[in-house]
Order: structure tokens, then C-alpha cells, then sequence
């Protein structure tokens, strides 16, 4: 079986392209099978997009990028300094494809979680999370995340309630704060920072 969090997705490449309304403006993005959310938009993406705000000053990481949906939109919006992370290969191809209409300046990294941003750090970390690699794997690299944050910095997590949200955030406030920023259709944006 294949699944979006894969390094190499097993399924026959397909490419197409769909186009996303936010911000009130029309993009089109190239896109394949063996990738998250491969021909919309989904619902918690969308809320996670339309929950942010940033300066053109921040340095943002897109955290399981895709094929940069999230970032890209929010680049175009912001005009802040992205990177974009993402372990599925075909993802970070269609990514790299997609950053040209943009005229993107991001960063596109093969990552598996921060593994390869070593001691970076940014303003912001914004991730759509992969549910289904577990609970323990999923803690494991958002707790990881924080350590990648600048002092007052946040990371930004949507997650819907029967995914365990709830769970998330008694975890997460053992060590730090959790702002829950808006609550839609089960799912709920956090914004969590460091508490010292």
C-alpha cells in the first residue's frame, strides 16, 4: 500500500493540475498520485492557510510540504523567507514545479521531520501533520519542531478532533504554550510556543 509519506510513493505517476481559490485569487498547481491531498485543497489546509499571519521579515518552514501548497500560498501572500520540507520525493518535484508561476524563492529540502535542517531555526513552523505515521512519531516531531523555533517563535498545527487534538494539546502544555487559534468543522489550528 502506498501512502503520501513515503520517500518513494508505488504508485503509477499520472500527472495533472488543479487550481486552488484563496485570497481571492486563482492558482493552479501541478500535481500526481502517491501525494497528499493530491487534487484539492483539503478543509484543514485551507483553515491553517487562512489562520496564519506573518511578516515579510519571518522565516517560515513549511513542515511536510507536499507539493507546497501551504507554503507557496502563504509566500505569495507574505512575501516571507520559506522552506519547504517534505520526505516524498515526487512531492518535492511536483514542489519544485510549482514554485515557477510563483516565482518562488523558497528552499525545497528532502527532510524526513527536521532531520536534515540540522540547527535551523525560523519564526514559524506551519504543518498540516501526517496523522498516520502514530501518535508517538507524530509528538516526537512536533516536540522536535519546537527545538527549531527562534525565541517567541511558533508552530502552527491543524488537526481535527477524532484525530486526537485534544491529546496533542495536554502533551504539547507540559512544555509549552498552546494558543488554540480557531475551531472549524472538528478541527482546531494551534499555535504553540516555547515556554521560556
Amino acid at each position: 500500500m502506498s501512502h503520501y509519506f513515503s520517500a518513494h510513493p508505488d504508485v503509477t505517476s499520472e500527472p495533472f493540475t488543479f487550481k486552488v481559490e484563496v485570497f481571492n485569487q486563482t492558482y493552479q498547481f501541478h500535481s500526481d498520485h502517491g501525494v497528499f491531498s493530491k487534487d484539492h485543497l483539503d478543509f484543514a489546509s485551507r483553515l491553517l492557510i487562512e489562520s496564519v499571519v506573518l511578516k515579510p521579515t519571518d522565516e517560515v518552514l513549511d513542515l511536510g510540504t507536499g507539493i507546497g501548497v501551504i507554503g507557496l500560498l502563504l509566500e505569495a501572500q507574505f512575501k516571507a523567507k520559506f522552506t519547504l520540507v517534505d520526505i516524498n520525493e515526487r512531492a518535492l518535484e511536483l514542489a519544485r514545479l510549482n514554485q515557477k508561476p510563483f516565482k518562488s524563492k523558497a528552499t525545497v529540502l528532502k527532510s524526513d521531520g527536521l532531520s536534515a535542517l540540522k540547527n535551523q531555526r525560523f519564526h514559524h513552523i506551519i504543518t498540516n501533520p501526517p496523522i498516520r505515521i502514530g501518535k508517538q512519531k507524530l509528538y516526537e516531531i512536533l516536540e522536535t519542531a519546537t527545538t527549531h523555533l527562534y525565541p517567541g517563535g511558533s508552530l502552527w498545527v491543524v488537526m481535527h478532533k477524532k484525530h486526537g487534538v485534544e491529546s496533542l494539546i495536554h502533551f504539547m502544555e507540559k512544555n509549552h504554550r498552546v494558543e488554540p487559534v480557531i475551531r472549524k468543522k472538528g478541527f482546531r489550528v494551534l499555535k504553540i510556543q516555547n515556554a521560556n
